[in-house]
This record gives structure tokens, sequence and C-alpha cells, in this order.
């Protein structure tokens, strides 16, 4: 897809079919492994730990919602026709940042400051440096209540535009989550959307026998809202989840998006690593080379 992507070309809200829209599936495709190739970029290029694990698990819901599913207009981020992403789980901050970087919203070679003083790409989202960030977010909890309260605006306004909102599985143990939860349900707040990047760990580890959220699903459901699943790194399963969420009216949804923390990359994805690495220059070459091989069998169809 090109940068320079209008209006008219996004939010049209289908579902893609893996039998009729492989071509289209074959371009989220590419452009995950170019937004897992960027975030490896922007950590080594830096010399900056980043948390690869949490930001691979999360990469193809960012790309389904920048590349394909939401309205907005990089030439005018304050449209107020706009679909709203929020980032709750702020820590994936790079991810967001590529995505909008695709999608027109900054040059790239923004990507050489970031964390660096007076950069517009901060370590978490800033709504006041970064073109198209709706919300600064960074405390877990946090940006999710933002969201029900944007969400809430195309209710009373009798817009159509939506509210997204991505957490994460270990955020959901904040108590500010479900206060929130219970607020968007009890005003029937069916604008709003959040998806959850349900990969079982948090950063110290595997949330089983600790402070685990099983079940999920119930949990959501005791609130009222309105509970979907999809394989969070299935284009065809994120989009028929989301077109199903934005077909349900008098209630809030959620799509518990099953995910790999780290997918994507082998050295992330298969082996234990803490929650902030940083590569050595021959890893680095590694995981290069690896996403190289991938894209060559996406676009020749292997």
């Amino acid at each position: 897809m090109s940068n320079n992507t209008t209006r008219t070309e996004l939010g049209l809200k289908r579902p893609l079919s893996p039998q009729e829209d492989q071509e289209i599936l074959r371009g989220l495709q590419l452009d995950a492994i170019t937004m897992r190739r960027k975030i490896l970029y922007m950590g080594h290029q830096n010399r900056i730990k980043l948390h690869y694990g949490a930001l691979f698990s999360m990469t193809e819901m960012v790309t389904v919602l920048y590349r394909y599913w939401m309205r907005f207009d990089p030439q005018d981020p304050c449209w107020p026709g706009r679909d709203r992403f929020v980032l709750s789980k702020g820590h994936g901050a790079p991810a967001v940042y590529v995505a909008l970087w695709m999608a027109g919203f900054f040059s790239a070679y923004h990507f050489d400051g970031f964390r660096r003083l007076h950069s517009i790409l901060q370590g978490h989202p800033d709504r006041n440096k970064t073109p198209g960030i709706e919300t600064c977010s960074g405390s877990l909890g946090q940006g999710f209540g933002v969201a029900c309260g944007m969400a809430l605006g195309p209710k009373i306004d009798n817009s159509d535009y939506r509210v997204y909102c991505l957490v994460g599985d270990g955020e959901c143990n904040e108590g500010s989550i479900w206060e929130a939860a219970q607020i968007a349900s009890n005003l029937k707040i069916d604008k709003l959307t959040v998806l959850v990047d349900r990969n079982h760990k948090s950063s110290y580890g595997p949330m089983g026998g600790r402070n685990e959220v099983h079940p999920l699903e119930d949990k959501w459901r005791a609130f009222n809202w309105a509970v979907f699943e999809c394989d969070g790194h299935d284009f065809a399963s994120l989009t028929q989840a989301l077109y199903e969420a934005e077909n349900v009216t008098g209630k809030p949804s959620v799509i518990v998006c099953h995910t790999v923390k780290g997918r994507g990359v082998p050295y992330t994805e298969f082996e234990n690593l803490q929650a902030h690495i940083l590569f050595t220059e021959e890893k680095y070459a590694d995981c290069a080379a690896y996403l190289d091989e991938l894209e060559g069998k996406v676009r020749h169809g292997s």
C-alpha cells in the first residue's frame, strides 16, 4: 500500500477472505514485515533496549488498523471524521510510530532520533510531539479510560467515527481497566472496540501462577461487553472480528486477540528473553536476514 493513501482508500471495514483477497492479505503481510524490520532498526541504530516481545506480539493488530481498517488523513491529523486509536500499553509505541510513518504522518529520518532530546518520537506516545498520536499513555490502565471518554463523543454527537484501543493482558491486572469497562458498559458506549494482546506473558514472564487474568473472556462478558476472539497474527481473522465488533449496538466490544510474544523473529519468539534487550551486531544481522528471507517467500507466495 502507498504512503500516499487517501481517505477514500481507507476505512472500507470489510472482512478479508483468504480465497478472494489474497493480494490485500499479501500486502498486509509485507507491511508487518516492514514494521518488524523498522522496529529492529530503531532499537539497534539508537542503541536502545526495546520490549521486542510486546512490540512483535501486537504488530499485526497495529498493521491492520492503520494499513487497512481505520479512516484518517495524514495530511490533516485532526480531521474530525477520523477514527481514533489509543495505545493503552504505551511501551508498544515504536510499533505505532512505524505505522504512522507508513501511513505518511512523518518522514523516516525521525527514526534516527528515537528517544533523543527534542525528538518527536519519545519512549511513550506523546500527542504534543507526534502527529497522529491521539493521547499520551504509558502508565498501564490509563489509556483505556481515555479511550472510553473519546468513544462517548461520537455517541453524544451521533457521529460515525470509532475509537480503537489496544491493551495488554498483563495490563488487565490494573483496577482502572475494570472501572472504565464498567462505566463504558453502563453508558452503552458502542463506538468503542478494544483489542487485547493476549500473549499470556507480562514483562516478568508467564502470567500463569502469578496474577493471571484467566478466564479473561468471561470477565469481559460479566461487565456486559460483547466479546469476540481471533488469531491476532492472522489478518483475515482480525478483520472478521473487527467487522463483527463494529456491528454491535448498545454495548462496547472487546476482541481478545490470541498472540505469541515476540512473534515473527525466531530470536525473540522462541528464546526466553528478558523484557528489554539490546541486540548484538550478530543477532541484529541474523534477524534482518530472516526478515529478508521471509519477505521473499511472501512475495513469491511460498
